[in-house]
């Protein structure tokens, strides 16, 4: 399998960001991305996406959409389409019909920022998912960097501390998300994760100082999703599109926060009657095996039904074997200034 890095759920000056495709992709190559997918709220653009080249390097620009109802009081419930390749904001209005026309075009749907949080400090609310009755979507956004980053502006002196250190106060996705993400793998469903950075490269001030929160290439070096594909990146632009978006719709993936180190070479396999990575459906039968590899030392731990089943600590290699079916995902914790703070994410591997 074939490793590349992208950043999913980003904005141009369509919606409400600050930079346009060609400085965002600039930005991306600065970062060592190999592809980004941009999502401008309720507008779906044509003709942008391909390979964006410079003396640095390539990257793949892919667009989706962040689709939401504007007329909903307050403001909830906002979907990620990538794949789709059409128009998809007259939809809005009912989340289900939403989802069936995202699977009708071939695209894949995620709830974005399902449990964002307030910033009391500046009077910004939530923008939570709300329709959890519905059904059909491909998976969910674990990890926002700037949600999480939002949830952090209790105060403002604590604002400005977020805003110069993020990496001293990001420690991981939300507990209640991964709790619901759990939830819902136990159920039955399959999910995927995938993990964005939500970049606008906006500006704000405060105490007469003005400081952009964050620019895009820095939150390019930060969530990130890492796909494995059945074979490389080449350049050319509609193989390559299909390659990504085949991968993160079968789950090939993860979720890297890669600011206090990259997560480039992680891997989740299993090992049984057949093999498999991430995302991957294998029948238990007569046993399996399942390995963990790291990048670099870090707290490993595995999870089943919520529930952890398998943990190491200060090691790149875990492996377990498992006795009951269902889905399981591996976390990477990471020591980083002082404190343990969430890394890797995998997809589950689901046995049955």
């Amino acid at each position: 399998m074939f490793e590349a890095v992208g950043n999913i759920h980003i904005h141009t000056p369509y919606s409400d960001g600050t930079s346009w495709h060609q400085e965002i992709a600039e930005d991306a190559i600065k970062a060592g991305l190999d592809f980004i997918i941009v999502t401008d709220h309720n507008l779906w653009v044509s003709g942008i996406e391909g390979y964006y080249e410079n003396d640095q390097g390539r990257v793949l620009l892919l667009i989706g959409e962040e689709v939401h109802n504007p007329r909903r009081e307050p403001q909830a419930s906002h979907f990620l389409a990538i794949g789709a390749d059409k128009e998809l904001a007259p939809f809005a209005h009912d989340t289900q019909s939403l989802i069936k026309e995202t699977q009708d075009a071939g695209g894949s749907g995620f709830l974005a920022h399902p449990f964002d949080l307030t910033a009391p400090a500046f009077n910004v609310p939530s923008l939570s998912w709300q329709d959890w009755g519905v059904n059909g979507y491909q998976g969910l956004e674990l990890w926002n960097f700037m949600s999480s980053f939002k949830g952090l502006l209790t105060t403002r002196t604590k604002a400005v501390r977020a805003a110069l250190q993020p990496d001293k106060y990001m420690t991981g996705p939300s507990p209640q998300l991964l709790n619901k993400w759990d939830e819902l793998l136990s159920q039955g469903s399959r999910l995927v994760a995938i993990g964005g950075s939500d970049a606008h490269g906006m500006s704000y001030s405060m105490w007469l100082i003005t400081r952009q929160i964050y620019p895009y290439e820095f939150l390019f070096r930060t969530v990130n999703t890492h796909i494995l594909s059945s074979s490389e990146l080449t350049g050319d632009y509609e193989h390559d599109k299909n390659q990504v978006l085949k991968s993160i719709s079968a789950g090939h993936c993860w979720v890297g926060y890669d600011l206090p180190g990259s997560t480039t070479g992680f891997r989740f396999n299993v090992q049984g009657q057949t093999t498999g990575i991430m995302g991957d459906e294998i029948t238990l039968g007569m046993g399996a095996t399942l390995q963990v590899r790291a990048p670099k030392i870090c707290h490993i731990r595995l999870i089943h039904h919520g529930e952890v089943v398998a943990d190491c600590l200060n090691d790149t290699n875990l492996t377990f074997i498992p006795s009951e079916t269902g889905p399981y995902r591996a976390e990477c914790l990471l020591q980083h200034k002082g404190q343990e703070r969430g890394w890797i994410y995998s997809n589950p591997i689901y046995l049955v």
